[in-house]
């Protein structure tokens, strides 16, 4: 789930009219909205941020076609939660797998405090440019300062508000550090634990999965394309969209893996919630606590005593549900069941690609991918399926 080089190498070209720079000028009328927008811009270059606010709201209040007013809005909400706006492009230009995933609890709060506010006024000064671009008869924006001015800036302030808030969301569930390798280890013991007495404990990270799958398929779909279109450095502009092509599809069908006790093939490896929260790779396929079952799971010194789940599943489709082969562990790690399935790679790129589109064939009146194309590509428990099983796939889907 690589979204990587997405934040210095934007920054390079982040100047003039933008989110980021901290200084700013405005040409001052004789209008009272005018002179409260130049205040607004004079307190914020003090670092008065609170009161920089204060006066372009007023401003806002006395005319709501102010862009300048709108846009120091929101420069000074960015500014008055994060002292320092530049350390979240820095914290975007990671090699993790997602940004922003390696950040304490506080860290997350103080960023999605200030990137929510600052995107607040920014999405109504985009909403008003828009329009008014469309039909300059509405003349709902001034259009002095217009999208193509901050386009950038606001991909960014997207880009990183889609993250955090799936972060801050389950702050106090999830615990999310970065292996040596770049990729994710999302420690969710406790949340783990809590699910076993509280399923919907379970369902709301599984709800924060799905809106973190849909504000990225937004973000890197809609709103990264669009700001490419007015950014006037080709090499910014090749950027984004390589960026795009090359994660878009990755990650929005990849977070989908890490949904919990759903009762669903979530990785398309025709398994259902196969894996255990151990740290390993039970199935082989290259990827760790993936697709997790929801079951109380007891660890000795000599053994690992997987308990049979409240909605008992039959986990490798054999046809019997919980048998030894999916309770059993063996040295390796490997669930019996799985213990002649050929060894998978993350960066098994056809197979990878196979298996997302395995997720995103969901509709059973129209399969793209059939059964016994599943076999022949993936194997693995799709082996297991009869026709008449494999309708029993889509439910729920």
């Amino acid at each position: 789930m690589k979204i990587t080089h997405l934040g210095l190498g934007v920054a390079f070209f982040l100047a003039g009219c933008n989110i980021f720079n901290p200084s700013d000028d405005v040409s001052v009328d004789t209008s009272d909205a005018s002179m409260l927008t130049y205040e607004g811009q004079s307190r914020f270059r003090d670092g008065e941020y609170q009161n920089a606010a204060n006066y372009f709201k007023n401003a806002i209040l006395d005319d709501s076609t102010k862009s300048e007013a709108w846009f120091g809005l929101s420069k000074a909400n960015l500014y008055l939660y994060c002292n320092s706006p530049f350390d979240l492009i820095g914290e975007l230009d990671t090699e993790a797998d997602i940004p922003l995933m390696n950040l304490d609890s506080a860290e997350i709060a103080m960023y999605f405090k200030a990137v929510n506010s600052s995107l607040i006024p920014l999405r109504e000064l985009i909403r008003r440019d828009t329009l008014t671009e469309q039909d300059p008869t509405l003349k709902l924006s001034d259009r002095v300062v217009t999208y193509s001015n901050f386009s950038a800036s606001h991909a960014i302030l997207e880009f990183a508000y889609t993250i955090l808030r799936f972060r801050y969301t389950n702050a106090s569930s999830i615990s999310v550090s970065l292996n040596e390798d770049g990729s994710i280890n999302l420690d969710i013991q406790n949340l783990y634990e809590q699910s076993l007495s509280d399923k919907s404990v379970a369902e709301q990270l599984n709800r924060s999965i799905d809106s973190l799958k849909e504000d990225l398929s937004t973000t890197l779909d809609i709103i990264l394309p669009k700001a490419s279109q007015y950014i006037d450095d080709a090499n910014a502009s090749q950027l984004i969209g390589e960026q795009i092509e090359a994660n878009a599809e990755t990650v929005q069908n990849s977070i989908a893996y890490y949904k919990l006790g759903d009762e669903i093939d979530n990785d398309g490896d025709g398994c259902v919630d196969e894996e255990i929260l151990d740290g390993k790779d039970n199935d082989g396929d290259g990827l760790i606590d993936e697709d997790l079952r929801l079951v109380p799971i007891i660890t000795t010194e000599t053994e690992t005593i997987i308990e049979v789940g409240e909605d008992s599943l039959d986990h490798d489709m054999n046809g019997i549900k919980e048998d030894l082969g999916e309770r059993m562990l063996l040295t390796n790690g490997r669930l019996l069941f799985a213990e002649d399935f050929d060894k998978l790679y993350k960066m098994d790129s056809l197979r990878t690609k196979v298996r997302q589109a395995i997720a995103k064939d969901t509709d059973s009146t129209n399969i793209q991918i059939p059964l016994s194309k599943r076999q022949k590509l993936i194997g693995r428990c799709w082996n297991n399926y009869t026709e008449e099983t494999f309708k029993t796939w889509f439910r729920n889907r």
